[in-house]
Parts: C-alpha cells; sequence; structure tokens
C-alpha cells in the first residue's frame, strides 16, 4: 500500500535536516517577501503620484471667451451605465429607470444621454446561467419609449458583455439590442456620434469590445477589440482632430480589454476622458474609480444603475469639462464647472488657464422645485449668495488672484422650496497643483488586470507546483522523524509516490488541457481551456480562467494538499524488527488531535464545496454535456479514489497493528 520504509537507524530522519528545510522555506518566504513590499513600493508610486504635463499651454487658455455670467459656451450630458433590467430580481431597476426617463431627463434637460451597455441582466434565475430574454429587452424599449426620451435627448445607447450572452453573431435573432435599442444596427459597432453647437463640435467616438460570438458567463468578462475595429477607432480619431473635444466610451475599462491594447491606448490619448462602466465599483468597494491615465486622458467609470442607482452629469463650460456622480432621486444636483476639480484636470486636451482669466465662479442647479438658496464658500469663507442667469446656471463674481497658490476648497451650498439641501464640494487649484490619485482606483483602470491575474495564477501555481518536489528533493526521507506538525506531514505526503504525483497532475492539468465540452454559444458547441473558449470555428480569448485557477489553488489543491498530508501521516506505517506497526499505539486510537481533526474537515469542506458550485456553474451555464466533460467534476471523483484509498490504507494498517506482526 504504502511501500516498506528503511530501518529506524540510517534511515532516521534528523532534526538537523528539518531544521536546514525550515531554514530554506524562511528564507525564499522571506525573498518572496521583500520582492512583493518592492512591488508594492513601486506600485504605490506609480499610480499615486500626480501625472505631470510638460508640454506646452493648451492654445485656446488665453484667448476669449472666458468664463463670466453668461450662458454662452456651456452645455451638458448625462452618462449612466449597467442598468441589468432583469425578469427574476429586483423590479424596482425597471420601475426607478422608467421614473428617470421622465423625471430627470424632463428637469436635468441633457443634450446627449449616453448608456455604456449592459441594459439588461440575461441571468438565469440561479443567478449562474446565462441567456437573452426578450422580456427584458422588451422593459428597456417601453422604459425609453413611454419616456420619449429620444425626443427629448440624443440617446446613445451600446452594448455590454451582458447584452452579448449566448448571442452566436450580431445579426442573430437573439441579438435583442439591434431590435430594442436607440441606436439599433449603428451602434452595434465602433462609430462616432459628433454634437455641433454654434461654439464649436464635440465628437463622440464608441470603443466597440463586445465579444463577437459572446459565449456565456462566466467566460465573458474580459472584452477584445479586433483589427477591424480598432481601426475604425483610429479613422474616426482622425476624423474628428477638428472638434472642440473628443470624448471616446465603451463598456469595459481599458483594463478589462485584450487584443490591440497599444493602438486602442494610443487611439484613447488623443481625447479628453473615456466613459465606461462594467466594474460595477467593485461591488461598491471602490466609489470613485476614476483616474488620469498616464497619456494625460481621463478614464471614468461611473457607478451601476443596478444597485446604487447612480448616473453622471457632465458639462463642457468653455471647453472645460466638469462632472459629478448623482444618487437617483436626490435634489436638487450641483455641477461646478467653474474652478473644476484639480484631481482632473487635463491640461494636455483643455485650456485650464481659463480659469484663471474668468471674472466669475460658475455652477448648474437642477430641481424639481425652485431653488431657493444657492452659497458659495471658498476655503470655509463665506463668498455669499450666487445670482440665478438663467436656466439651470448660478454665477457669482470672484477674484482668482486670490487663489494662485496651491489647492483650495470650494463648496456650494443649494436648497430648494421642498427642503431639500445639497452641499457639494472639492479642491481646485489655478497653478496646476493636484492631490494624489486615489491609489486603489488607479490600480484597477491604469492597470493591466489580464496581466494581473496571469501573475497571480503564475505566481501561486508556480509555488504551489514547484514547492512539492523541492522539500521531496530536500529531505530525502521521510521515516524516522520524531517530531509531528504540518511541516512533517507535507514531508509524509511528497515520499509518497502515487499521493505526489495526483496532486502535481492535479494542479497541471487546468494550464494545458480542455476545462469542458458544452454548448458555449446558443445552438453551438464548444470547449473551454485556459487561454479561452473554442467555438464555432473561432477562438475567443478570455483571461477571467486566471481568476479560476488561482481561486482553484487556494480552495482546492492546497486544502487538498493539507488534508491528504495530515492523513498520511497518521496512518504512515514504519518498519520494526520486521514487523509494520503504526507511529504509536496512542495515535492509533486517536487518528488526529482536535487541531488537526478541524484543519482537516476544513479543507475537506473547502474542496467540495467550491468543486460542487463549479461543476453546478458548468451545468447551468454551458449545459449537461459541459457537466459530464468538466475537469472539476472528474477531479472530485478522482480525489473521493484517493480518499477512499487511504480509508482502506487505514483499516488495514490498524488490523496488522493489532495483529501485531505479519511476514
Amino acid at each position: 500500500m504504502f511501500g516498506i520504509l528503511s530501518g529506524s537507524g540510517k534511515a532516521r530522519y534528523s532534526r538537523k535536516t528539518m531544521v536546514k528545510v525550515l531554514g530554506i522555506c524562511t528564507t525564499i518566504l522571506l525573498l518572496n517577501i521583500a520582492l512583493l513590499a518592492w512591488l508594492w513600493a513601486i506600485a504605490v508610486e506609480h499610480f499615486t503620484v500626480p501625472v505631470e504635463y510638460n508640454g506646452p499651454p493648451h492654445q485656446r487658455g488665453h484667448k476669449p471667451p472666458y468664463p463670466g455670467d453668461t450662458m454662452d459656451n456651456l452645455w451638458w450630458f448625462i452618462h449612466i451605465s449597467d442598468i441589468h433590467i432583469s425578469r427574476f430580481r429586483d423590479p424596482s431597476r425597471t420601475t426607478d429607470f422608467q421614473k428617470f426617463c421622465t423625471n430627470e431627463i424632463d428637469i436635468i434637460k441633457p443634450e446627449v444621454t449616453i448608456v455604456t451597455g449592459d441594459l439588461t441582466d440575461a441571468k438565469d434565475w440561479d443567478h449562474v446561467g446565462s441567456k437573452q430574454y426578450e422580456i427584458e429587452w422588451k422593459a428597456y424599449h417601453n422604459a425609453i419609449k413611454f419616456g420619449h426620451v429620444q425626443e427629448k435627448t440624443v440617446w446613445i445607447d451600446i452594448r455590454g458583455n451582458h447584452d452579448a450572452f449566448k448571442v452566436t453573431h450580431k445579426t442573430h435573432s437573439v441579438n435583442y439590442y439591434r431590435r430594442y435599442s436607440a441606436m439599433g444596427e449603428k451602434g452595434d459597432t465602433t462609430f462616432m456620434y459628433q454634437h455641433k453647437l454654434p461654439f464649436g463640435t464635440y465628437s463622440f467616438i464608441s470603443v466597440n469590445a463586445i465579444l463577437d460570438p459572446g459565449p456565456g458567463r462566466p467566460f465573458n468578462f474580459f472584452g477584445y477589440i479586433g483589427k477591424d475595429d480598432i481601426e475604425k477607432l483610429e479613422h474616426y480619431v482622425d476624423e474628428s482632430h477638428h472638434s472642440n473635444h473628443t470624448m471616446f466610451f465603451g463598456h469595459y475599462p481599458t483594463s478589462t480589454i485584450i487584443g490591440e491594447q497599444f493602438r486602442l491606448n494610443n487611439a484613447l490619448s488623443q481625447g479628453i476622458a473615456y466613459l465606461c462602466g462594467h466594474l460595477h465599483s467593485l461591488g461598491g468597494m471602490i466609489p470613485n474609480m476614476k483616474a488620469l491615465q498616464k497619456t494625460g486622458s481621463l478614464e471614468l467609470e461611473v457607478e451601476d444603475w443596478k444597485i446604487n442607482r447612480m448616473y453622471r452629469v457632465m458639462a463642457y463650460d468653455h471647453d472645460l469639462l466638469s462632472f459629478n456622480d448623482v444618487n437617483f432621486g436626490e435634489w436638487p444636483v450641483v455641477l461646478i464647472t467653474n474652478p473644476k476639480r484639480a484631481r482632473f484636470m487635463a491640461p494636455k486636451h483643455e485650456p485650464v488657464d481659463k480659469m484663471i482669466h474668468s471674472t466669475h465662479i460658475r455652477f448648474l442647479l437642477f430641481s424639481p422645485s425652485p431653488i431657493t438658496l444657492a452659497t458659495v464658500a471658498i476655503d470655509g469663507v463665506d463668498l455669499g449668495p450666487a445670482k440665478h442667469v438663467e436656466g439651470p446656471l448660478y454665477v457669482l463674481p470672484w477674484e482668482p488672484a486670490k487663489f494662485m497658490d496651491g489647492l483650495h476648497t470650494i463648496t456650494v451650498t443649494a436648497k430648494n422650496a421642498a427642503g431639500d439641501v445639497t452641499n457639494t464640494g472639492y479642491r481646485f487649484s489655478l497653478d496646476g497643483s493636484r492631490p494624489m490619485q486615489w491609489f486603489a482606483a488607479s490600480l484597477f483602470l491604469m492597470g493591466d488586470i489580464t496581466c494581473g491575474l496571469q501573475f497571480l495564477c503564475i505566481f501561486v501555481g508556480f509555488w504551489f507546483v514547484l514547492s512539492l518536489p523541492v522539500v521531496r528533493w530536500l529531505t530525502k526521507s521521510s521515516a524516522g522523524y520524531r517530531h509531528h506538525g504540518l511541516p512533517r506531514s507535507l514531508v509524509v505526503l511528497v515520499h509518497n509516490n502515487m499521493y505526489l504525483y495526483s496532486i502535481l497532475g492535479i494542479a497541471i492539468y487546468p494550464l494545458i488541457g480542455p476545462w469542458c465540452i458544452g454548448e458555449i454559444i446558443e445552438g453551438h458547441y464548444g470547449a473551454s481551456t485556459l487561454l479561452g473558449l473554442y467555438v464555432n470555428g473561432t477562438f475567443i480569448p478570455e483571461t477571467f480562467s486566471y481568476a479560476v485557477v488561482f481561486v482553484d489553488i487556494l480552495l482546492f489543491q492546497l486544502p487538498m494538499t493539507i488534508y491528504f498530508a495530515l492523513h498520511l501521516d497518521c496512518y504512515q506505517p514504519t518498519v520494526s524488527n520486521g514487523s509494520i506497526t503504526m507511529k504509536s499505539n496512542r495515535r492509533a486510537k486517536r487518528p488526529l488531535c482536535l487541531c488537526s481533526s478541524v484543519t482537516s474537515f476544513a479543507c475537506l469542506v473547502s474542496m467540495f464545496i467550491w468543486k460542487i458550485y463549479l461543476c453546478y456553474s458548468a451545468y447551468a451555464c454551458y449545459g449537461t454535456l459541459a457537466l459530464f466533460t468538466s475537469k472539476d467534476l472528474w477531479t472530485m471523483v478522482f480525489v473521493l479514489l484517493l480518499r477512499s484509498k487511504l480509508v482502506r490504507s487505514k483499516q488495514y494498517y490498524r488490523e496488522m497493528n493489532g495483529n501485531g506482526q505479519t511476514s
């Protein structure tokens, strides 16, 4: 069963050898900690230090007109994302969205409204499987139709990854986006809309990174931009060079788009900002997903409508871009346009020097009831009430020369006739000073999530797979070591060929083999692998699989290793005078101590809950065939066989220990 070990004399594992092993492991651990600390320090500096602009001043920065007390050179628009209308969950998403299309649009009166995808949820009742439900699309269509939004604003809606779940191709009948959205077929690709006003032209260019064909979840998290779409994007960038401003919008943040990444970043650097959604502010954990990229352009993810009911009001005031994220139903809405927020100044693209020449503080107030109070304070000093000009614009005279040095704080307080009060404020500067960028937001927007997941997967997987053979090579033998604990248990494990090679095989297979075969998209079968999906004669690159492997190591492979190590150590036989015995009669009566028993049970629970979830996900997402061809199902079966063999071995050696000797 386990193989006969050498006698207790020469083969006894010395304490000196174990100290050597622990010393090497500790050294490796410290080196890894030092490496991670060094990488962390570099990351903090890279993602938080404000981006410096060393180029020439903007050509319109010192040319009139300047922000004053008139409505000239001012207009505003709205950005909203991730609506997730669902037939199974939270009906208020739909009813609130209907109210938004009537109340908010009527009150704010945006000239343009940009909706950056995930118009519908497209998830099954169990929140695991996915498909396109026409009833969800009809609900979205009815909301914008009965709200008459296309009569009030230029409504630009594009697809998100949920809107592409199990869509075979763009022209397929289940691509309900083309039938029920405002943009229709035109919005299902990269396109440009130019908003022309008496004082200039403002270009909006979509970034189409939606997978085509669109697989079902979960492997539809990352976008892909191919050669055709990037060439269209570059063409529209060239056409928009004479615009006052170019703004890009898409569903995916740039950190979650793979493909022509270099060309994409180069194209986006030609515009003032890129508007996106998709990450849902990581479940609300990072509520300010906004950053100034190293290229000098802003990337602004808006929080989702799905849970947080957020939308963004944006404005160009004398070509200075300002914005404010707003909760649905909260009034008055305040948007300060001059001076603009220091954190989001983009001097490469906008005439920030106009603030120095401005004569008035300017802000927009939107409310369903009349405004009764509008006051301004700078650095805690009240400057008095603002004057209403027309529409939503309020102004207050100021002297910019008094605020030329460093950062200052402006606060606007607004109250309406209904008694609602809003206080909005931020820091501004007139000399180019700016605060540090938010680290978490910059990390996820300026970083490369694909490379990050690949690094985590390779780093953790490499040390996990490599550590076991290294421990085996260093220890030579497991026999005779008198001390117990997890280090001893791991030594016993690595010297058992069957269990060592089984664990290594389970760890390596997801990196090289197919994960399952199933109905990846509607009516078409394909295979899922670490690198992506093969379906309908097309390879779909996807990197969410690296996250699955990383979690699999933490929740399955590592607990499996600890579980078998503890049990193998407990029932490892030794040889004494020709007899095979347990290590001690005491341990034979009580195989595991309480701590080891709890650890063993926790590992077993973690292993099987995780694998059962993955098996159910394969079935719910890709069908019955995917379940029976799933690597997770057969891995679970194989582990059960290994455990069964371990139990039989335990009974065998107990019987032999009871007999006292065997021939």
